[in-house]
Order: C-alpha cells, then structure tokens, then sequence
C-alpha cells in the first residue's frame, strides 16, 4: 500500500467540483506503475501540522500493513489549525460582505486571509475575524517566524529518521521553499540542501512543487489559476515518475513541462481529454475566471 499526505497537491478532489475536464492524476498513475493501491489522506488547506497530525494517529495506532510506502507533500507552516476556525452561526462573525463562518475555515484561508490585511488589502479577506483571532495569528506568526521558515526542513529530518527506523521507502516534497515567506526573508537554500539524505530507502525532492506549477504558465503573473493537484496532465506523469524512479528504480522521464498554457480565453468548450492536446479548466481565480478555457501550445 502506497500512503499519501498532504494537501490540494495530494487530495483526490472531484473534477466536477474544480469546474474542469477530469483526467487521471498522479496517484492513479503511481498505483498502476507500482502495482499497488493507494490511501490518499490528502487535504486541501492543511498544512504540516495537520498533515503531520493524521500521520502521527496512523502511525500510533500502527495502522499500516506490510510493505507500506510512503508520499508526503509538506504545504505551508504558516497553516496552523487555529481552534477558533471551527464553524459558528454567531450573527457577529458572519457579517453580509463576507463569507460564512458556519462551515469551518480551513487553516489556509485563515493564513491567506491575513496575508491580504497585511499587505494593505483588507477587503480580499473571505472571512471575518475578531480582533481577538487576529491578534493570536500576527502575535504567534510575529514571535516564531524563523521556526515557521525553517520547520519544513525539521520535518524532512524528522520523516527520514522514521523511514530508517522502520524500514519505510519515502519520498518527501515541499509545495514552498523558504522563500518566498510573509515577512519577506531572504534565505540561501543551498545552505539546506538536505538532498545529502537520500538513497535508496527515502528520497527529498528539494524543487518546490508550487514553483513547477506556476513554470507551466507562459506568462507566471497569472499561475494562480488551478488544475487538478494544480498541475495539467502531462506533468501528472512527470510527477508520478519521480515517484516511480523512486520505488521501483526505474529512470523514466522527470523533467517538467514548462510555459505552454499561452492564455486564458472566455469560453465555455470542452476538448477531448487527450494526453497529447489536453485542457485543462480552471476555478475559481478571484472569482472572475471560473470555468474558463486554457489555451495551450502542443
């Protein structure tokens, strides 16, 4: 069994749900290349503490089978799962001009909602928050910064040390690097290359995945538009066969696609799924651009 954890990069989500043609994604094509199944604990919105959290509950109930591998895709750490997020109906914290609190505030929108406030953009905050909340938030972000940015890389050390204790092939990837970061620090990652732990058992694919995300747009100013696990289909493939050379020592391609996706069309045309000429559909960018067409060069 091949175990999965992270968040939207990882999650099985409904395409129908994104507003897009769907097509296989990395996780399938890993499970028929290894010949095994696999148990997709992704979330979108979570970051490595939770991600980390439900590993901890698998792993002290000893959960897993025989043989187990393991895929985890580390998110931001700055996503904390504040306890305040949980739904609410109170008339207070759901005002009109904002989104409603009665289902829960996943901890990226918590983060992403505090990000546009800090940069002096207060009315692209979905939520609402007391000035309690927002004070918890910038205290704690204000006084563990440097723990925030460097803790992905703790986390590494740590999933290595565990994959040597138990025998346990790994593969681990980052959706950020240290930078970029909210307080704008500048890191020398090569100070970090923490590649030096891998062999054959546990693997660190240091190359942020929001970065090869970003690199298939043409024009990278406009990459927040999303796709399935935020990457098209043909780097689906590129994707599972890091996986793959990993586990199964095969030398398959791994090199990204890059800068093919020219523009963003109005437009309601849906193409045939195929590999070779594939679009992809995005949702909701700012509300504006949901279920729009993606030109893409072949």
């Amino acid at each position: 069994m091949i175990y999965l954890y992270g968040d939207s990069f990882v999650e099985n989500e409904k395409a129908t749900s994104l507003g897009m043609q769907d097509h296989e994604r990395w996780y399938q094509m890993l499970s028929k290349n290894l010949d095994e199944e696999h148990d997709n604990h992704g979330k979108c919105g979570e970051g490595p503490p939770e991600t980390l959290s439900k590993f901890h509950r698998h792993y002290e109930q000893e959960c897993f089978g025989s043989n187990p591998k393991f895929v985890f895709v580390l998110s931001s750490t700055y996503r904390i799962p504040w306890t305040w997020l949980e739904g609410t109906t109170d008339s207070a914290k759901n005002p009109n001009n904002k989104r409603s609190r009665k289902d829960s505030i996943d901890p990226s929108s918590a983060y992403q909602d505090w990000m546009a406030k800090r940069e002096g953009n207060p009315e692209l905050a979905e939520y609402y928050y007391t000035p309690e909340e927002e004070f918890s938030v910038t205290s704690l972000y204000e006084s563990m910064w440097d723990e925030f940015d460097h803790q992905n890389l703790k986390n590494v050390t740590y999933l290595h040390a565990l994959s040597k204790l138990n025998n346990w092939p790994m593969i681990v990837f980052r959706v950020w690097g240290m930078t970029p970061n909210p307080f704008s620090r500048v890191y020398k990652e090569e100070l970090f290359d923490f590649t030096i732990l891998n062999d054959d058992l546990f693997h660190f694919y240091s190359f942020p995945l929001f970065d090869h995300s970003k690199k298939e747009w043409a024009d990278e100013i406009i990459h927040h538009a999303g796709m399935i696990n935020h990457f098209t289909h043909r780097n689906h493939i590129v994707l599972s066969n890091i996986m793959t050379n990993h586990f199964n020592k095969t030398d398959l391609p791994t090199k990204f696609h890059e800068h093919f996706i020219r523009d963003v069309e109005s437009g309601e045309n849906r193409h045939d799924p195929d590999p070779n000429k594939l679009v992809d559909f995005i949702y909701e960018w700012n509300f504006i651009l949901t279920h729009r067409q993606l030109i893409i060069q072949i």
